[in-house]
C-alpha cells in the first residue's frame, strides 16, 4: 500500500490535536494566565449545520474546535483554529459562519477564534471585517491573528513546548533553518517523545522551508554529532513494532521447526527455541518491513534519497522501479 500524500495542513491539525494543552499555551497563553490549565478537552464536531437544508450537497467543516474546561468554575472556552498556509487566502468570513455555528451551539460560553498562519513572511494582515448600512454598523467580526513568521524565534528557543518547537524553523530571526530542525528533534529526544518525532520530521522539514541543500545540511549535521539520532529512533520504533509483529508472524512457523528440533533435544525444548526462533525472524521482518514503510513515506514528503537511505537504510532500487 503506498504512502498517503503529505499534507501540511493535516499535519498542523494533528499536532494540535496530538498536544491539545500545548496547543493552547502557544495560541492563547492569556486564556491560561486567566483561567490555569485545562482539567478537561473535547474535541468537537468539526461540521457545521446548513441554514438552509433543502441545499443540496455537504455543508461545511471547520478545521479544530477544542473546548477546554478550567477547575476555576468559570465555564468552558471554545477555542476556533483556523490554519492558513497561505495568507492570501484568509477569509473572515469563512470564519465568521464557524464561529456563528459554536455560538448556537454553546450558547453562553465564551468562543475564541484563532487564525494560524503560516505562510513563507509576515504579512499585514486584516483581523477585522465589518459591514455598515445607512451609516449604522450592522456587523462586526474579529479574529486572532498569529503570524507564524512573524514571531521571534529567541521567545521560543528554549521552550518545552512541542507545539512551538514544531513551528520553530519558520520564525523570525537570523539562524540557520536546517539547524533548527536539528536543535527541534534533539527537543523531542530529550522529552522521550520519539512518536512525535517520527510523526512530525516531514513536518519541520516542510515548516523550516528546507529544500534539498537544507536536507543536505541536516544530513551533515546528523554526521557531524557522531551520532545519528533519527536513525537510531527509526530503529528503535521498527524493533518495536518487530516484536509485535514477530509473536504475530513468526510464532506458528517457529512452533513447527521447533517440533522437529524436539526430536533430538526433547519436545518441550525444542517447540520452546523453535518459538524464539520465529519470533526473532518476526522481529527482522517487521524491522524490515517498517524500514521500507518508513522510507516511502518520507519520500513522499519529499526528502531526498541519500537522507532515506542514512535513516532507513532503504536504498531506491529496493522500492523504486
Amino acid at each position: 500500500m503506498s504512502a498517503e500524500p503529505f499534507s501540511h495542513d493535516q499535519a498542523v491539525k494533528n499536532l494540535i490535536k496530538d498536544y491539545p494543552v500545548e496547543a493552547l499555551e502557544f495560541l492563547a497563553d492569556d486564556v491560561i494566565q486567566a483561567h490555569g490549565m485545562p482539567v478537561e478537552i473535547e474535541f468537537l464536531d468539526t461540521s457545521v449545520a446548513k441554514d438552509d437544508v433543502a441545499e443540496p450537497g455537504p455543508g461545511q467543516a471547520m478545521d479544530l474546535a477544542i473546548r477546554y474546561r478550567f477547575g476555576d468554575g468559570r465555564g468552558a472556552i471554545v477555542v476556533l483554529v483556523e490554519h492558513w498556509s497561505d495568507a492570501g487566502k484568509l477569509d473572515l468570513l469563512r470564519t465568521a459562519s464557524y464561529f456563528l455555528d459554536l455560538l448556537r451551539r454553546f450558547p453562553g460560553e465564551e468562543i475564541l477564534p484563532i487564525a494560524l498562519v503560516d505562510d513563507d513572511r509576515p504579512r499585514d494582515l486584516i483581523d477585522t471585517v465589518e459591514h455598515h448600512a445607512q451609516g449604522t454598523l450592522h456587523f462586526l467580526f474579529r479574529t486572532r491573528i498569529l503570524q507564524v513568521p512573524a514571531l521571534d524565534l529567541e521567545q521560543f528557543r528554549h521552550t518545552t513546548n512541542r507545539v512551538a518547537l514544531s513551528f520553530s524553523p519558520n520564525m523570525a530571526g537570523g539562524f540557520d533553518r536546517a539547524d533548527r530542525v536539528m536543535q527541534v528533534a534533539f527537543a523531542f529526544r530529550d522529552l522521550k517523545d520519539m512518536a512525535g518525532f517520527r510523526k512530525f520530521f516531514a513536518f519541520w522539514i516542510v515548516e523550516g522551508k528546507l529544500d534539498l541543500e537544507g536536507q543536505r545540511l541536516v544530513k551533515q549535521r546528523l554526521k557531524e554529532v557522531d551520532m545519528p539520532e533519527i536513525m537510531e529512533w527509526f530503529r528503535e520504533e521498527g524493533i518495536a513494532l518487530g516484536k509485535e509483529e514477530g509473536r504475530a508472524l513468526g510464532k506458528e512457523e517457529g512452533i513447527v521447526a521447533g517440533i522437529a528440533e524436539g526430536k533430538r533435544v526433547g519436545i518441550q525444548q525444542g517447540i520452546q527455541q523453535g518459538i524464539q526462533q520465529g519470533m526473532q525472524q518476526g522481529m527482522q521482518q517487521g524491522i524490515r518491513a517498517k524500514a521500507l514503510e518508513d522510507a516511502r513515506k518520507m519520500r513522499e514528503h519529499g526528502i531526498e534519497w541519500s537522507i532515506v537511505t542514512d535513516v532507513t537504510g532503504v536504498r531506491p532500487e529496493e522500492i523504486e522501479g
